[in-house]
């Protein structure tokens, strides 16, 4: 019987081995893949930010061009605004990328992650709600700049009729931020949960 219980203990204690090596493993790779994933999302997120810098520019250029022209200088500071919240926004998350610490516990690690998968799901949701408001400012401005063609002159039936299909479209976009809802009370709960067996950790 002695003998039998050692060999039992013995052998659960390889297969405990076993598991602690093979998730080792797992955890390891899956760390690699996170490093690779948010090294591809940082390349991403300063592309945007370096394409919005580039705009916010472009678009206090063409502001001040036409400084003493209202119909553009408004639709410009529009865009030039929104281009700046957008920039706020990349800039949280590059920073959010950059403050992961792959030497904290897994847990700690884990709880960045699901933190930032938020802040890319808000700044997703909030993007997509406002952007279609943009489309008419930024034909006016593209066009004005561009082409030196004045949108005003098609009439204000033109404008409105647009106007209004940028409102139209804002039903679509507040139907697309709500599918992201569920991705982000998903990851607030995952960041709850791991945030909760940190602290309940001695």
């Amino acid at each position: 019987m002695e003998s039998a219980l050692k060999s039992l203990w013995a052998e659960s204690n390889r297969r405990l081995e076993a598991s602690m090596r093979l998730n080792a493993v797992l955890l390891e790779n899956n760390l690699g893949t996170a490093k690779t994933s948010l090294n591809r999302l940082m390349r991403e997120v300063v592309f945007e930010l370096a394409i919005d810098v580039a705009g916010i520019v472009l678009l206090g250029t063409f502001a001040a061009a036409h400084a003493a022209q209202l119909r553009f200088v408004i639709p410009a500071v529009a865009l030039d605004l929104y281009a700046i919240a957008l920039v706020v926004l990349g800039g949280r998350q590059l920073a959010a990328i950059r403050s992961i610490d792959y030497g904290r516990p897994v847990a700690g690690v884990q709880s960045q992650l699901e933190a930032l998968r938020i802040l890319r799901i808000r700044t997703t949701q909030w993007a997509s709600l406002f952007a279609p408001l943009m489309w008419v400012p930024l034909a006016i401005v593209l066009l004005k700049g561009l082409a030196g063609v004045d949108l005003y002159a098609a009439g204000t039936g033109w404008l409105l009729a647009n106007v209004l299909f940028g409102l139209a479209v804002i039903p679509i976009a507040i139907y697309v931020a709500r599918r992201f809802e569920a991705r982000l009370q998903d990851a607030v709960a995952s960041r709850d949960a791991i945030r909760r067996f940190e602290e309940a950790r001695p």
